[in-house]
């Protein structure tokens, strides 16, 4: 045990001083950037968790992958094009804790070949599962749709570049998998999301309040909605969406009320946040995946109790806001009003290409190319006001037309179904709670997208249906006990 200790500690000096001769070099190159201090924070905190906690590391990627601000502190790779007056970088703390739990892994998979014992988990058999989960299997499909698509499109170096994405999406979800063992790492995730759910809230008041923003884009200043760490404020209400539910699956997991005051609190800040962000398309999801959470929960009364908190959290934000106010009035007016004319020339747009591509798509990831060179005479504007639909399923039958559409349709088909059965048969409580507001979870963001149209490009989707097949293999197991004992 020593010997393993002394060889850890020995392996977290060498990264340490690694990272921060690397931190060096990027100030040397970049001397203009003193933000670079903060990656150096965060470089070494990554590394300690990586070698003395790698099972937090799932716990890192859901906090880190809100800091999209986090781009402006790496000045390497920067993006072509300045964002709210910023040069951008292509990476961001997210995909460095990515990084992280891949080489974390081929460490522990090396570490198992070349000593069997020194393994403690079965984190290296979720590849052997692929055949027998769907959630497992269906995302290699949709893989093969995309490989599909990206030969068949009219944008090839867009959709491969989708296409590298979707790989980095999977193989997070297959490592996120391998690290979560127990309902003890399950429920410090479920902790993790109500806790930088609610910091978050606080954020935006404070925003609010001081007018003072991370990424400043027009949208954020002249209406004042606050964004926090993201860069658009609608992605930002679906994460307080889903940091919700999980507030609530606590909220309603306690039975006294002395212990539900932190839930509340969460819930209120939270609440606020969302009213703050002025997102239509965030409300519409708090309202669908809350009615999910209703029917998968047979407990109502605290459920209602919560959006009750929430509803006058979001109203009493968006009160002291008139411009947030009129956006969120403007539902009552129908959705394609309120979405705007631009809204409507998209869908159009949108439709066209479904019938001209209907099997492959047009590839993914090239909507954009293919309303401005191919389609342009949907566009009523003199300039190309949006030119991507802004629309999920549209983005999904245009892009990689009816066969991607399947694949979406199962895989989210097979999300509510796995939820119902774990709700009708998991006698743990925990989990069982745990399951409904991850399956809320996924449908408030399939929701939200249709508004926003980001769905498989988030990374939260993949965090939560890895948690949905750790929760599936120990009801599993949980069952296999029962059965032995009978």
């Amino acid at each position: 045990m020593e010997k393993n200790k002394l060889s850890e500690n020995r392996l977290l000096l060498i990264l340490e001083v690694f990272v921060t001769l690397l931190w060096l070099y990027m100030v040397l190159r970049w001397i203009y950037y003193p933000s670079t201090l903060i990656t150096l924070g965060y470089l070494w905190g990554i590394v300690w968790v990586a070698v003395k906690r790698p099972r937090w590391l799932p716990a890192v990627l859901i906090v880190t992958f809100p800091l999209e601000v986090s781009k402006m502190f790496i000045p390497a790779y920067s993006l072509a094009e300045r964002l709210a007056g910023f040069n951008v970088s292509v990476l961001d703390f997210f995909r460095l804790s990515q990084l992280a739990l891949g080489l974390r892994w081929l460490y522990d998979l090396y570490r198992s070949h070349k000593d069997p014992l020194a393994n403690d988990a079965d984190r290296f058999k979720v590849w052997k599962r692929i055949r027998t989960d769907a959630l497992l299997w269906l995302p290699i499909v949709l893989l093969g749709v995309y490989l599909l698509s990206t030969a068949f499109s009219i944008a090839p170096a867009h959709s491969l570049a989708e296409t590298v994405r979707l790989v980095s999406m999977i193989v997070t979800l297959y490592l996120v998998i391998a690290y979560v063992q127990d309902e003890k790492d399950l429920q410090r995730l479920g902790y993790t999301l109500i806790a930088v759910g609610a910091v978050l809230g606080l954020i935006a008041v404070v925003q609010y309040l001081t007018k003072w923003f991370f990424i400043p884009t027009s949208a954020v200043v002249i209406n004042r909605r606050a964004n926090t760490t993201f860069a658009d404020p609608n992605i930002f209400a679906r994460f307080l969406v889903v940091t919700f539910l999980f507030s609530v699956a606590e909220l309603e997991r306690r039975t006294s009320w002395s212990a539900r005051v932190m839930s509340v609190l969460a819930i209120l800040l939270q609440g606020a946040g969302l009213g703050i962000t002025g997102s239509r398309g965030g409300i519409l999801a708090l309202g669908v995946a809350s009615l999910v959470f209703v029917v998968l929960i047979p407990r109502r009364k605290v459920t209602l109790s919560a959006m009750v908190c929430m509803i006058l959290a979001i109203i009493a934000a968006a009160v002291l806001n008139p411009a947030i106010m009129a956006r969120i009035e403007s539902l009552r007016t129908g959705l394609l009003s309120a979405s705007g004319a631009h809204r409507e020339y998209l869908w159009r747009a949108g439709m066209s290409m479904v019938r001209d591509y209907p099997l492959t798509g047009i590839g993914v990831g090239a909507f954009g190319v293919a309303f401005t060179t191919i389609y342009p005479y949907f566009n009523p504007y003199s300039t190309f006001y949006v030119s991507l639909s802004h629309t999920a399923v549209l983005t999904v039958l245009a892009e990689t037309g009816f066969i991607g559409f399947t694949v979406l349709y199962l895989l989210f088909g097979k999300t509510l179904q796995r939820g119902w059965d774990i709700s009708r048969t998991m006698n743990h409580e925990r989990l069982r709670f745990l399951s409904a507001c991850i399956v809320s979870g996924v449908i408030a963001i399939f929701v939200s997208a249709q508004g926003e149209g980001r769905l498989y490009e988030e990374p939260l989707l993949w965090i939560l249906w890895a948690m949905l097949v750790s929760i599936s293999r120990l009801s599993n197991k949980q069952i296999r006990k029962e059965h032995t004992k009978l």
